[in-house]
C-alpha cells in the first residue's frame, strides 16, 4: 500500500485526488494547506484522515511513501525539496520550478537522495502523443526538418469559461507580483514539453511575448497588477537541426484548450491535435499517400494516466520518462524564452 499525502488543495487537487483514490494499492492518507478551511473541507471530501496547514510538520508526523506535489509554482521548490530530503517519492505540478537554477537543485537533489520524481506534464497521458513520438524517433517520417507546435486558449477572449475578472484562479495568471509566468510560463511548458518529446531536444530559442491591454482601469484589479504575458511566439531550432514554430496565447477566440503539434521529415509527416483525439495521430507516409497528399488516422490504445505512471513508477523504483530530469529542461526553454524577449535576441539553451 502506497501512502500517499497530497499537499496544496486548490483546484486542481481534487482531479489529483480522484485520480490516486481510484488505483487500487494507493492510500490518501494526509493532506494539508495553508487554508485551514479549505484542507479540513478537502481531508472530509476524500476521506483523508491527516489534515495540516504546515507541510513540513505533515511530512514529519505522518508515515508517508509518496507526496503529490499542486501548490502554486512558487511553492513546488520548497514542498518538493523538502520531501524529497526526507526520503518521500515525489509528483510536482509543472513547472517543475521557478526559475532555472531552482530546478536544476531539485533535479540534482532527486537524483542524488535516489527518490522517484515526476513531473506532471498531464499531456502525456495521450495515447496518441504517446506512439507518434515513437513512429518519429523510430524515422518513420526520415529526418526531421520544419514543426509547427501551438497551445490556444481563449479566457481572456471569451466568457466560456468564466469571467477571468471575478475569479481568482484566473486573475492571479496575469499578475507577476502573485507568481505568474503569464501564457508562456503557465501553459508554455506543456507545448515545450510535447514538441521537444516529438521532436527531440531544443538547442536555441527566440521569443516575443506580449501582455496586452485587457480594458480595466490602471491595468489592475484590486491587488493585480496586469503584467504577466498573455501571448508568446518563439522560433525554436532542434539540436538535429530541424527549425520550427511554438506559439501560446489566451487571446485565441474559439479554441477553448487546444494543443497541435506537425511534423514534416523528408520522408513524410505526422500531426497530433489533442481537439481531435488523445487516442490517435495522423501521419503522410508512403509514395502513394504523398503522392496524393492523404493523411491516414492511427487509432491507439488508451495510455496510463500520469497518476497510474507515478504508481508504476514508484512500485517498480524505477522513473518515469517525464521526470525532474526532463522537467529541469523544460525549465530551461522557459528560462531561454525569457531571456530570448528581454534581449532580443536568439538564446541557446543549455541544460
Amino acid at each position: 500500500m502506497i501512502k500517499l499525502g497530497v499537499v496544496g488543495t486548490g483546484g486542481m487537487a481534487n482531479s489529483h485526488a480522484k485520480a490516486f483514490s481510484a488505483i487500487p494499492g494507493v492510500k490518501l492518507v494526509a493532506c494539508c494547506d495553508i487554508d485551514a478551511a479549505r484542507a479540513r473541507s478537502f481531508g472530509e471530501k476524500w476521506n483523508i484522515p491527516g489534515v495540516h496547514t504546515d507541510y513540513r510538520r505533515m511530512f514529519a508526523v505522518e508515515k508517508l511513501d509518496a507526496v503529490t506535489n499542486v501548490t502554486i509554482d512558487a511553492a513546488h521548490a520548497p514542498v518538493s525539496t523538502a520531501a524529497i530530503k526526507r526520503g518521500l517519492d515525489v509528483l510536482c505540478e509543472k513547472p517543475l520550478g521557478v526559475t532555472l537554477a531552482e530546478a536544476r537543485r531539485m533535479r540534482d537533489l532527486a537524483v542524488r537522495k535516489k527518490v522517484v520524481h515526476m513531473v506532471n506534464f498531464s499531456y502525456r497521458r495521450s495515447s496518441g502523443l504517446q506512439a507518434a513520438a515513437k513512429y518519429v524517433r523510430d524515422g518513420g517520417i526520415g529526418r526531421v526538418l520544419h514543426v509547427e507546435s501551438s497551445y490556444l486558449q481563449s479566457w481572456l477572449s471569451q466568457p466560456a469559461w468564466g469571467d477571468w475578472r471575478t475569479k481568482a484562479a484566473f486573475t492571479w495568471r496575469l499578475s507577476t507580483k502573485h507568481g505568474s509566468g503569464g501564457v508562456l510560463g503557465d501553459v508554455g511548458c506543456h507545448i515545450l514539453d510535447m514538441t521537444a518529446f516529438l521532436c527531440g531536444d531544443i538547442r536555441s530559442i527566440f521569443c516575443d511575448l506580449k501582455t496586452f491591454d485587457k480594458g480595466v482601469r490602471g491595468n489592475r484589479l484590486g491587488e493585480y497588477v496586469l503584467d504577466a504575458n498573455d501571448s508568446c511566439v518563439m522560433t525554436v531550432e532542434f539540436a538535429n537541426g530541424a527549425i520550427g514554430t511554438v506559439h501560446t496565447t489566451r487571446w485565441a477566440t474559439g479554441q477553448m484548450n487546444s494543443l497541435r503539434t506537425r511534423v514534416w521529415g523528408d520522408q513524410g509527416a505526422v500531426e497530433v491535435d489533442l481537439d481531435r483525439s488523445y487516442d490517435e495521430y495522423r501521419v503522410v507516409r508512403g509514395k502513394k499517400a504523398m503522392l496524393a497528399a492523404e493523411w491516414k488516422t492511427v487509432a491507439c490504445k488508451p495510455a496510463p494516466t500520469m497518476y497510474q505512471r507515478f504508481v508504476r513508477a514508484v512500485k517498480s523504483r524505477r522513473n518515469d520518462p517525464s521526470d525532474f530530469v526532463n522537467g529541469a529542461k523544460v525549465q530551461a526553454y522557459l528560462h531561454c524564452g525569457f531571456e530570448s524577449a528581454r534581449r532580443g535576441r536568439p538564446v541557446k539553451v543549455v541544460f
